[in-house]
């Protein structure tokens, strides 16, 4: 009896296939969605992480990374991954890391910008000094497993970040996905420090590479005083639209002259009493007091008489 082969296809159609990357299919730390929650992982990145986690709990390895985004483009393309170890590492220990990232991302299709953050992550760490402390001080974990440790970086860095992607694009209140997102982690800022509100000013200072609208910064503030009925910016007194104007002065009506004010005012200069001058005493002649015993100063001597002083005789 013959068997029947039919011929291998050359592909397979899938129908209904997703065309373009979502949201959904992004973990939450690199996700550029604004409702994302730096707690929670999406089940699409959680098995690349337990598997990088396995790998290096073989080697009896143990890695903190901070994981986060780096600085939005103005063109509105998304910012690149920014991977940076914690755990200072020789380089067995990179080698093994970047392994284990590397076959993580081919089996879970993490994509090439792991291993590319990872080989940015010396250059991040001594430019974000800063935030690398930061983040080390909250100590905010988003993934811990017996070889990995996920830490999200510093919320107010994140906050700034996202002010500064609503400030590359035309901005509106009615947004109500931003603005909820900005007022919630503005709360939680609160929170961290103790109910505190901030200055403008020290959202200008921080994270200067940073740029933010200073109306953008004017809009959060009251947006969070509308929800929470508290002052979590602290906004400058605002000018006066308009100054008092200086009052005009009316030029002095002048009486009419009449006779009667004309006699009068003789009669007063009449009775007047005239300024009777005062003379003062005549002051003593200066004399001029001669030193005892100089010679006193004598004038020529007059020539004898039949003696022509002329040079000529």
């Amino acid at each position: 009896m013959g068997v029947i082969r039919f011929p291998r296809p050359t592909g397979i159609y899938v129908p209904n296939s997703p065309t373009r990357l979502t949201n959904d299919m992004i973990s939450p730390p690199l996700s550029s969605d604004f409702n994302f929650d730096a707690e929670t992982i999406t089940p699409s990145t959680l098995p690349a992480l337990e598997y990088i986690s396995t790998k290096l709990q073989q080697r009896m390895m143990h890695v903190t990374l901070l994981v986060g985004r780096g600085k939005p483009y103005p063109t509105g393309e998304p910012s690149d991954l920014m991977i940076i170890p914690i755990t200072s590492l020789d380089a067995l220990g990179w080698r093994i890391l970047e392994r284990a990232i590397a076959k993580a991302a081919k089996k879970f299709s993490l994509g090439q910008s792991w291993s590319d953050a990872l080989n940015r992550s010396q250059y991040e760490r001594h430019a974000n000094e800063y935030l690398v402390q930061q983040s080390i001080l909250q100590n905010e974990v988003v993934f811990s497993q017996e070889g990995l440790t996920l830490l999200n970086m510093d919320r107010i860095y994140t906050f700034k970040r996202r002010l500064c992607i609503l400030s590359n694009r035309p901005f509106s209140r009615t947004d109500d996905q931003s603005m909820a997102s900005c007022v919630k982690l503005l709360h939680r800022l609160i929170d961290d420090f103790q109910g505190r509100p901030f200055s403008k000013a020290f959202f200008h200072r921080v994270y200067e590479q940073l740029n933010v609208r200073d109306d953008l910064l004017t809009a959060i503030a009251a947006a969070y005083k509308s929800a929470h009925k508290l002052d979590a910016i602290i906004l400058p007194p605002q000018p006066k639209a308009e100054q008092q104007k200086p009052a005009i002065q009316k030029p002095a009506v002048r009486k009419p002259v009449t006779q009667k004010s004309v006699a009068q005012k003789s009669v007063a200069q009449k009775q007047a009493p005239k300024a009777v001058r005062v003379k003062r005493p005549a002051q003593p002649a200066k004399c001029s007091i001669q030193r005892i015993g100089a010679p006193a100063k004598r004038g020529p001597k007059t020539p004898p008489l039949g003696v022509r002083c002329d040079s000529n005789h």
